[in-house]
């Protein structure tokens, strides 16, 4: 083998290994994206989009129709109450689904004062529905706008609550105000916290 082609054989090598590195950096980014993550010393922080309703907004108008319970609108939703969202396609809202259905079967005033948002359709729709439905009245908002289940003149609660990271939890106060929440553990502070573990 000569000197050229061993040089070639070796660049070659060292940027397959760098697509390699950075192949998996994106696919990380990508798995953790809707999750905040602060860097340690010298990396970057993955930066979380917020909720377009900020901390003290007055809870929305809304109209949805719920899978089990009829039409639901802001009227019906008063304070102190909690709405989840949650996504098909997001891991970590499969995983902390269970904490929030466990806090939410202890908010007072019951299935009434929790709403649930599945965003997506098929067997893992399903699942939530069958998971949340005894502690929450729940919305599928279907990946098809023509899925039989959506209704003319009514739309989504999660364009409504301007939700763009998933999960997303909200308490509405009593006196109506929203609170975005990190995570489901920190709806009606710590009492809540000792029912639902942790997820990592």
């Amino acid at each position: 083998m000569s000197v050229t082609t061993t040089v070639v054989v070796c660049l070659n090598a060292v940027v397959g290994v760098l697509n390699l590195v950075l192949l998996l950096a994106l696919a990380r980014r990508i798995a953790d994206s809707g999750h905040s993550h602060g860097g340690s010393a010298g990396e970057a922080a993955v930066t979380v989009p917020e909720n377009k309703l900020a901390d003290g907004s007055p809870a929305p108008a809304f109209r949805v129709a719920t899978r089990q319970d009829g039409v639901l609108t802001g009227a019906d939703l008063p304070g102190p109450a909690a709405v989840g969202f949650f996504s098909t396609t997001c891991r970590p809202c499969r995983e902390q689904a269970p904490g929030f259905a466990r806090i939410a079967s202890t908010v007072p005033g019951g299935r009434d004062r929790v709403l649930a948002v599945i965003k997506g359709s098929g067997q893992i729709a399903d699942d939530l529905v069958e998971l949340l439905s005894p502690v929450a009245r729940v919305v599928v908002e279907a990946d098809d706008a023509n899925d039989p289940t959506l209704h003319p003149g009514i739309g989504p609660a999660s364009e409504a609550f301007g939700i763009v990271r998933w999960p997303s939890y909200v308490e509405i106060g009593a006196d109506g105000r929203i609170a975005n929440r990190e995570s489901a553990t920190e709806l009606f502070g710590d009492s809540a916290a000792e029912l639902a573990p942790q997820t990592v």
